[in-house]
């Protein structure tokens, strides 16, 4: 089989770029290694009692994104995907460990944070439903990459058969660590640069998220934003994740170390954040209808041994001068980490797409 463009990974990023390829008449294939598109992007909803589709999901991966991103915009008006503000109205509740539950005035988010109404799956769907369903393929991992004179030759493990696809470029569409800990190149990188590539930080690779779904955002009638801060944990960070109608959701970020987490099994800290989020939003938060949990660092496809140091800032993205010109640019790296500019972010993932697919 032979393709003039192979793209790994169907993320934002390669199913944008995939689009972009696709406008421009190019012939391409698209292989991702889970059973689903979306990659980092994962929105789950609560099984509904009659087996229909719920009008919302919760987002497990990113959540947000800002007002000074065109290119996030500009898509869900293509897409015709809605969006809508973060709530962020009321009282904030801190937690400290001597001094118990407080309450405190939070002037709100500044600037304010932009949601995908039924979340942000929605984007990853629409996109996915633009390309041509034999140019997709799931559940197939790239393992091995060979440039042999002009060519690449793709090694291609699907079912546990592998196949060798000929491309004339490959778009790495996943984060670099991860794509340089899981796939062999021949030739290989020079040492200097595989170490550089292998330093940028995956982002939201040592993230945990739980969310909490209720029959409606109580904590609102109790004039509370659902925002809270916490240093008894096992979540530091907590926000509304009500959709704009319907049930009422509190999600937060697991503050325990990722190296941590390795040791705590995942029911304990299911139930640590239900009493937690007793604890800040009152006896109603105790029976959560659904509760949903995902470790970031335990996943294969997101995460290596590299991600569990875990990050104090968000980091500076953007590929070293020398990965510019990988093989004579028939390699290119275009996943949110390596965007010139927006990296870590969804806006970035549609910068590195947009660089890659010029």
């Amino acid at each position: 089989m032979k393709t003039e463009t192979l793209i790994v990974g169907g993320g934002l990023s390669g199913l944008y770029a995939a689009t972009r390829l696709l406008q421009q008449k190019q012939d391409f294939l698209l292989v991702e290694g889970r059973d689903r598109m979306g990659g980092r992007i994962l929105s789950e909803a609560p099984e509904s009692h009659d087996g229909s589709d719920a009008p919302w999901a919760f987002d497990l991966g990113p959540t947000w994104y800002w007002p000074d991103q065109p290119r996030m915009a500009r898509l869900l008006r293509e897409l015709g995907v809605e969006n809508f503000q973060q709530f962020s109205s009321g009282a904030s509740r801190y937690e400290d460990p001597q001094r118990g539950v407080e309450t405190f005035r939070n002037p709100g988010m500044t600037p304010v944070s932009l949601r995908v109404a039924g979340g942000m799956a929605r984007v990853i769907d629409a996109l996915t439903g633009r390309l041509p369903p034999e140019r997709l393929r799931r559940s197939s991992r790239i393992t091995g990459i060979t440039k042999n004179g002009t060519k690449l030759e793709v090694s291609v493990q699907t079912a546990g058969e592998t196949q060798v696809i000929e491309a004339e470029r490959v778009l790495l569409a996943l984060p670099p660590r991860l794509a340089l800990r899981s796939i062999k190149l021949i030739p290989a990188l020079p040492q200097n640069l595989r170490d550089a590539l292998i330093a940028i930080p995956t982002w939201m690779a040592g993230h945990a998220k739980v969310i909490a779904v209720y029959d409606r955002p109580f904590w609102r009638t109790q004039g509370l934003s659902g925002q809270a801060f916490s240093h008894v944990g096992p979540a530091m960070e907590i926000h509304d994740a009500s959709p704009p109608e319907g049930p009422g959701a509190l999600f937060g970020f697991l503050g325990i170390p990722a190296e941590q987490r390795r040791s705590i099994d995942p029911e304990a800290l299911r139930s640590a954040a239900t009493a937690q989020f007793e604890r800040l939003f009152g006896p109603e938060a105790a029976q959560p209808k659904a509760l949903f949990l995902k470790d970031w660092i335990a996943d294969p496809l997101t995460a290596t041994a590299d991600d569990l140091a875990p990050l104090t800032s968000h980091p500076r993205y953007g590929l070293p001068p020398a990965a510019q010109k990988i093989w004579d640019g028939q390699l290119v790296f275009c996943a949110t980490e390596a965007a010139s500019h927006q990296g870590g972010f969804l806006e970035g993932a549609l910068v590195a797409a947009e660089e890659a697919t010029p």
